[in-house]
């Protein structure tokens, strides 16, 4: 397995890791209606257009992403259909619309917001890219486990390229022209060469990988898997995995911005979305309304828009590409025998259980962590309870009993055992085990000797 360096959201490890904390970017919402269940969304930001897909509604909705209004209301098949996922060709002005129960894919003209064409092409369409290089459309078929390669103009299949499982989401890395297909049902991602259409490797993750994006400059790839509890960074010169954030299960659609390089991700089970900087390692959220699913980014602006199938809305949320808060912390985060560490340790502690004050200020933590030479800014209240999170942690993993040395006894008589002390074979390591000592005169020296030797950590 390779190395992985680890970005932990809620957790912290016991080795070096990066940290990104949980800063709540400024943003701007506004929100406007549109059709039954909105399942995709894009843009064509030289049109300032927003097309969203109506699932049940059998509609794509046209909304001016300046003013957050509709502009039109497109019926697709006359309203009997299940547009499912939407393409933008920006350059031609053109938008796909998949239909997951007809097959059918569907090409409107953006400049008059007329249908130009509409042809079956498989039997469960579900996801859609355009390979601006070629002008082919990789189309996902649910049913049939093909990636379906379509010529744009002509709506004609190129070439069918069967894969193991159902193919879910599916990216392009333009630079390299190789597509990236995620496989929800499996742990794969399998790549084709956009040249020869030929399948040519495969990437394994130890998760279902359902939502999948690429920061072009960077050559690094984000992976999320809905039912699991981390986001996957890999770069895609290798195909290894690099990094690893841990999150909340419900992560899964997102868009990178590659003008600034920030790859957002959408979590409809907490209402937020996360913001990743360009190089991966920064971390901030966003928190939204109506459970986000599908998100697109205005390549031209630091606007993120979704589309919310439970409110039957579309949201535009300006953002802020900056003021990352993270640092690096080295080494091991806290030391569970060191007496600095539980200095800090109480001090959070007793901020944190004080019912008036539930945030824990920022130069606080900043302050706090400086005396264990950890310097950088810090989210005060998040960071506290990683810290004691961690800390709990590592008290739990420590054995509940150890051996005590043997060399001991040797030292009992330094102490005195006038009363025939017996050196235990073993000690409690449970906290209470080792409370303070009051009735010092009715407790034997060999006793408070043991209390203060760190045997369990020695274990």
């Amino acid at each position: 397995m390779p190395y992985r360096n680890i970005v932990f959201i809620i957790t912290l490890g016991i080795f070096g890791v990066t940290l990104g904390s949980v800063v709540n970017a400024y943003s701007l919402q506004d929100n406007v209606l549109v059709g039954n269940y909105p399942r995709s969304i894009d843009i064509d930001p030289y049109l300032n257009n927003l097309y969203v897909a109506n699932y049940d509604s059998g509609t794509v909705s046209v909304i001016d992403s300046k003013n957050m209004i509709i502009k039109d209301t497109i019926f697709i098949n006359n309203g009997n259909s299940h547009p499912t996922k939407i393409g933008v060709d920006s350059k031609r002005h053109l938008i796909f619309v998949s239909d997951k129960i007809s097959g059918k894919l569907t090409v409107i003209n953006g400049i008059n917001n007329e249908i130009i064409n509409s042809q079956k092409i498989g039997q469960s369409l579900w996801d859609l890219q355009i390979n601006d290089n070629n002008e082919k459309i990789y189309v996902s078929d649910l049913a049939t486990n093909n990636v379906l390669i379509v010529d744009s103009s002509s709506l004609g299949i190129i070439k069918s390229v069967p894969l193991n499982t159902s193919p879910w989401a599916i990216t392009i890395d333009h630079k390299t022209n190789k597509v990236y297909v995620a496989s929800g049902d499996s742990q794969e991602i399998n790549i084709l060469d956009g040249v020869t259409n030929d399948l040519t490797d495969k990437i394994n993750l130890g998760v279902k990988p359902w939502g999948i994006s690429i920061n072009e400059n960077t050559g690094v790839m984000y992976v999320a898997s809905w039912d699991s509890n981390k986001i996957t960074m890999i770069d895609i010169s290798d195909n290894k995995i690099i990094y690893e954030i841990p999150v909340i299960s419900g992560a899964w659609l997102m868009s990178t911005n590659q003008n600034n390089g920030v790859t957002i991700i959408s979590n409809e089970h907490t209402n937020e979305l996360y913001l990743l900087s360009d190089d991966y390692t920064q971390y901030k959220s966003i928190s939204v309304q109506d459970s986000p699913q599908s998100i697109v980014v205005d390549p031209l602006s630091n606007t993120v828009f979704t589309a919310n199938p439970l409110s039957n809305s579309v949201s535009s949320i300006i953002y802020d590409s900056g003021n990352f808060k993270n640092t690096v912390l080295p080494g091991d985060i806290l030391d569970a025998n060191s007496i600095d560490n539980n200095m800090v340790l109480d001090v959070l502690n007793g901020i944190l259980k004080t019912p008036d004050n539930q945030n824990v200020d920022d130069d606080l933590i900043s302050g706090l962590l400086k005396n264990v030479g950890i310097t950088g800014e810090f989210d005060g209240n998040e960071i506290a309870n990683l810290l004691i999170g961690d800390y709990n942690k590592k008290i739990q993993m420590q054995p509940k009993t150890a051996q005590v040395p043997g060399w001991t006894t040797e030292l009992v008589t330094m102490f005195g055992n006038d009363k025939g002390y017996q050196v235990p074979e073993s000690i409690n390591c449970d906290d209470a085990s080792f409370s303070s000592i009051h009735d010092i005169d009715n407790v034997n020296a060999y006793d408070i000797w043991l209390k203060i030797l760190p045997i369990c950590a020695l274990s």
